[in-house]
């Protein structure tokens, strides 16, 4: 029975190599034989003939063996192959082994349209001719080489460099400088760069600021860059010698050892300019600054009224237009003379009088219809004084004038025995 199942399989195979090819998966890795740590890129193809199903490819499945990304969206093209047009679907990853020996990739199966396009036609000849699976890749990976120096870092190119916010040859005592260091490496993540530091220096205050770190993937592999900030704060006049910084890494293209290096650097400081002598600046600058605190409260007093005020002036509209169309003349009334209150202190009894005394006629006349509603002795409208009044209620107001202490009649007059003795 086994014997007629490998037969049977056999044929199936023999009979899908004599079939025409309407689709096939190819796998590469460039490079194929790397350094533990370094990179290399996968790329893994379904090719199919026109008119055929398309499919998708899985991602491979490496495990804890590897660090994998994806080097962007998958890319679908035509190929001309032996005078042949070929439909094409690309993926490509980036491939990082964490330990040294031989590391398989196993090959990519299709999903999709096609892979049941193949199983339909025949199932047994798809799975024997290995169609529905891509080819294993072998990646070989080396150790880091006798003498290499820690932290490993393989990569196919770093740089150091370095920039200043102020020339140091102008630097005086107390005046803070930074210095930016910048190292960048293509075929190393950021992380796995180094942190760069300055050694203390008794003429210099040193100050790090936290790495900042970026790491790009692209088409032909990683970059990385880490940029430190470095506070420099003169202490006393004299020369400063800088020590050389440098990073050792390994040139995978070239497989030698290689250093990236900032020369050591001298420079002078100088004594810290004098400040300008003044006697006034002791007082005048308190006078000032108190003064500019005092009328930023003003202000702010100023604007906390303006806002109260409108506030208070926007509710009294709001009351009496909800009157004027509920026709509730009393309402009316109390919500004018709110009104009133907030933009003048006057009192009077009468709406004529205390409110509407700039008005015009027809609206003066509306007040005084809704002084005769309140006494009930006619009807009132409470839409037609809501249209008249209206746009008095948004103009400004002069404040009215104070009343004298006494009334006329009580002011002082000549009495008849005074005028009598001036006669």
């Amino acid at each position: 029975m086994r014997a007629a199942l490998a037969f049977v399989l056999c044929i199936g195979a023999l009979c899908a190599r004599a079939a025409p090819t309407s689709f096939f998966i190819e796998g590469e890795l460039r490079p194929a034989r790397i350094y533990v740590g370094a990179e290399t890129i996968l790329s893994q193809r379904l090719v199919r003939a026109p008119g055929i199903p398309y499919g998708v490819l899985r991602p491979p499945a490496l495990g804890e063996a590897a660090e994998m990304w994806s080097l962007g969206p998958a890319r679908w093209f035509q190929q001309q192959r032996d005078g042949v047009a070929w439909d094409v679907h690309e993926r490509t990853y980036l491939v990082i082994p964490r330990r040294a020996g031989r590391l398989v990739v196993p090959g990519t199966e299709i999903e999709g349209p096609l892979r049941r396009y193949a199983s339909a036609r025949d199932a047994t000849v798809a799975r024997a001719s290995g169609l529905l699976r891509g080819p294993h890749l072998v990646l070989e990976v080396r150790p880091p080489p006798p003498g290499a120096v820690v932290p490993w870092l393989p990569a196919r190119r770093l740089t150091l460099e370095d920039s200043w916010s102020l020339e140091p040859a102008r630097l005086r005592v107390g005046m803070p400088v930074t210095r930016t260091l910048i190292l960048r490496a293509e075929g190393l993540p950021a992380q796995r760069l180094p942190q760069l530091e300055m050694a203390a220096h008794p003429g210099l205050r040193v100050h790090h600021d936290k790495p900042e770190l970026s790491t790009e993937h692209q088409a032909s592999g990683t970059i990385g860059r880490s940029i430190q900030r470095i506070v420099l704060v003169p202490l006393d006049e004299g020369d400063v010698s800088l020590p050389a910084l440098s990073v050792d890494w390994w040139d995978i293209e070239a497989d030698v050892p290689r250093k990236a290096l900032l020369a050591a650097r001298t420079f002078r400081l100088r004594a810290a300019l004098a400040p300008p002598a003044s006697v006034a600046e002791p007082l005048v600058t308190p006078l000032i600054v108190r003064g500019m605190a005092s009328l930023a409260a003003l202000v702010l007093v100023a604007l906390l009224w303006w806002r109260v005020r409108n506030e208070a002036l926007r509710g009294a509209r709001r009351r009496l237009r909800q009157a004027c169309r509920a026709n509730d003349a009393r309402a009316a009334r109390d919500a004018l003379l709110q009104w009133r209150r907030v933009i003048s202190r006057d009192a009077a009894s009468s709406l004529v009088r205390s409110v509407g005394a700039e008005w015009d006629a027809g609206a003066r006349a509306q007040l005084g219809a809704l002084d005769a509603a309140l006494y009930g002795r006619c009807t009132w409208d409470g839409n037609e004084f809501w249209r008249r009044v209206r746009p008095w209620l948004r103009k400004p107001v002069p404040p009215a004038a104070p009343a004298s202490a006494l009334p006329a009649f009580f002011r002082l007059q000549p009495t008849d025995a005074s005028a009598g003795r001036r006669e």
